[in-house]
């Protein structure tokens, strides 16, 4: 996917001085930046996702033996 950027010149040359250093490119410093963000956003959903998964089984709930669900009773006012 193809995107546009816009930066202060001053920033560009000075990121792109210092990719080209680097034996690299700026399109490509770009791109190794989005995708640690994106790899860093995918790992913390992931440890959320555990995290509640862990409170899940961390709970329990115990139901008197017989009990029903009533749709009347748990829409009471």
């Amino acid at each position: 996917m193809n995107i546009t950027l816009s930066a202060p010149s001053e920033t560009i040359k000075t990121v792109r001085e210092w990719a080209e250093s680097e034996h690299s490119s700026l399109n490509q410093y770009i791109r190794d930046c989005l995708e640690a963000k994106a790899n860093a956003i995918l790992q913390e959903r992931a440890r959320a996702a555990d995290g509640f998964a862990s409170f899940l089984q961390s709970v329990h709930v115990t139901m008197p033996k017989g009990w029903r669900f009533n749709r009347e009773e748990a829409n009471e006012r």
